[in-house]
């Protein structure tokens, strides 16, 4: 209950807050017999004359609702939020192996955009038409500081640019990756089909590796021993492989380095090919095809005199007879160009190694037996399970169509509409005779397990080869110029790609995580920045073990304006 009091009225007060001043009403009476005092906001007042200043007239609801939504847009639009932990990996790679340092060395200026977009070639999984969007959603512009939209005319005109002015610095580069790796390179071969003759490059070749009746352009691939490319080539593609060998080793000849070995597939074992690679003096290792007498005659001794004796490579096992092989001209025989042809031999041969000798490994592989095996069951137990549902007027054709080679190993007569299939036993014997078993051939003075070494690496070629394709493995530009800039980008992609793969391998993670899903993984981690502070977002454990693995530290604070190179 209220009620009036003598002396009470409305006293006017001014109130000073910094450099400014406020009037109020002030109001006292009695409430529930207690004094209360109530003040009214009268507005601002001139310091001076101490008159209230005009009021501004209050904003609508509707005014004040579209001030506070533009200052949330203006917030919003200040606040940059990106994929920040698959950029920081990459580039972690990249300087490990110091492909920025020799992209700068040999491109200069331009090698920053180089390999910004080989970057983001490995997150988008080789696609040009992906670069922009996705440089867009992750912190790699800001990383190194790239200006500028990397849309479609722009990949056009840089990879134009690579492929026409950049040919030398291509070669430049290519030589400051051979001179870091000078103790082995693993060359192999394969066919690309293109859409059109690529200015004269792309030919057709009959039984290319994937059967396609188009023109074929060859792409020769050279990594160093843990399988990471050190540069690669491009040949017309009736290009003969021994050619390939002999181009790459005048590059390397240029490189001024003489500790290479060429490591090469079961394609280039031939006597006119090794006794080339012996005339020049080229060291290497290549796995030996069987069929040969000389090859046959080293399995059946193995087997026999028992001369093998226990290795290990790789916390595997295996037996090992280290031999040789001789070299000679097969007289009254030429190749298809006409040049002498030459042969294997053993130490049973007349003019044995007339025309030089090499050793010979002749290897046991336990777990390779067990692979086999069980590959050679699943087999035949898969066409005895197809020769019962054969039911057709001519059912060992259809057999035989779908056995292809293994057709050897069974014996096969028709009943009426159905076929009779029993497995022979003597060619079951054969098979587990040869089992596990395989040849290495050596220059002269390689050790057994430099040997395996080098063997190993053939693997991690084709993974390099198998990435190529993954990328998509058809050349569709019908520009020469542009494809060699394209391609240039994507061998960078597939080095730093290769490189992640070994070390998860030499890491013992291959069963735990691939590469691919190590760039997803760390992707979720964000970078945030709003009003020049920068924050990154949590790092959970997973992300925490996949860099601690690859040999990256965990990333504490955002960088941004980075050279591509440790100065």
């Amino acid at each position: 209950m209220v009620r009036p009091r003598e002396g009470e009225g409305i006293k006017r007060t001014i109130v000073r807050r910094k450099d400014k001043f406020y009037a109020y009403e002030v109001t006292s009476k009695i409430e529930n017999g207690k004094k209360v005092t109530v003040s009214k906001y009268l507005g601002r007042v001139d310091p001076e004359t101490k008159e209230l200043l005009p009021k501004i007239p209050e904003k609508s609801a509707d005014t004040r609702r579209k001030i506070a939504e533009q200052r949330s847009i203006k917030m919003l639009e200040s606040i940059h939020v990106a994929d920040y932990g698959a950029v920081y990996l990459l580039d972690h790679i990249q300087r490990s192996i110091k492909v920025g340092e020799d992209l700068n060395t040999a491109f200069g200026n331009v090698a920053v955009q180089i390999l910004a977009v080989s970057m983001t070639l490995v997150q988008c999984g080789g696609v040009f038409d992906a670069v922009e969007p996705t440089m867009k959603r992750t912190w790699i512009k800001r990383f190194y500081n790239l200006l500028g939209s990397q849309g479609s005319s722009t990949m056009t005109d840089l990879s134009k640019k690579i492929g026409t002015d950049g040919q030398a610095n291509m070669e430049k580069y290519f030589r400051c990756r051979i001179a870091r790796n000078k103790k082995l390179v693993a060359w192999d071969t394969t066919t690309i089909g293109c859409n059109n003759e690529m200015g004269g490059l792309a030919e057709y070749v009959k039984n290319n590796k994937d059967d396609e009746d188009i023109p074929q352009v060859k792409l020769g691939i050279a990594t160093d021993i843990r399988g990471v490319p050190l540069m690669y080539r491009h040949y017309a593609g009736n290009v003969s492989d021994m050619d390939t060998v002999k181009l790459l080793a005048n590059d390397i000849g240029h490189s001024e380095d003489s500790e290479v070995l060429f490591v090469m597939d079961r394609g280039f074992c031939s006597g006119w090919n090794i006794r080339f690679m012996i005339d020049n003096g080229y060291r290497f290792v290549v796995p030996a095809t069987v069929s040969g007498k000389a090859t046959k005659r080293l399995l059946t001794r193995f087997v026999q005199e028992g001369k093998a004796v226990d290795m290990r490579f790789n916390d595997r096992m295996y037996k090992v007879w280290e031999t040789e092989l001789g070299i000679k001209a097969d007289v009254g025989r030429t190749k298809a160009d006409g040049d002498q042809a030459y042969t294997f031999t053993t130490e049973e041969d007349e003019g044995h190694g007339e025309c030089g000798a090499i050793t010979a490994f002749v290897c046991y592989s336990y777990k390779k037996y067990a692979d086999e095996m069980q590959s050679q069951r699943e087999i035949i137990d898969s066409l005895l399970k197809k020769a019962s549902e054969i039911d057709c007027k001519d059912p060992v054709a259809r057999f035989r169509r779908i056995a292809g080679k293994a057709f050897r190993h069974f014996e096969v007569e028709a009943d009426g509409h159905k076929v009779i299939v029993k497995e022979k036993k003597k060619s079951k014997s054969f098979q587990e005779n040869r089992a596990g078993l395989f040849i290495l051939l050596a220059t002269k003075g390689t050790d057994w397990s430099s040997a395996m070494q080098a063997y190993d690496a053939r693997r991690l070629v084709e993974q390099a080869f198998d990435y190529k394709k993954e990328d998509g493995h058809r050349f569709g530009t019908p520009d020469k110029e542009s494809m060699k800039g394209r391609e240039f980008m994507r061998f960078i992609a597939l080095t730093l790609r290769c490189e992640i793969a070994a070390k998860i391998r030499e890491a013992g993670k291959e069963d735990w995580i691939t590469g691919e899903s190590a760039i997803a993984s760390l992707d979720s981690i964000q970078a945030r920045e709003y009003e020049g502070t920068r924050i990154i977002s949590e790092i959970d454990k997973r992300q925490r073990t996949i860099l601690e693995m690859l040999g990256a530290e965990v990333p504490t604070e955002v960088l941004t304006d980075r050279l591509i190179f440790d100065a």
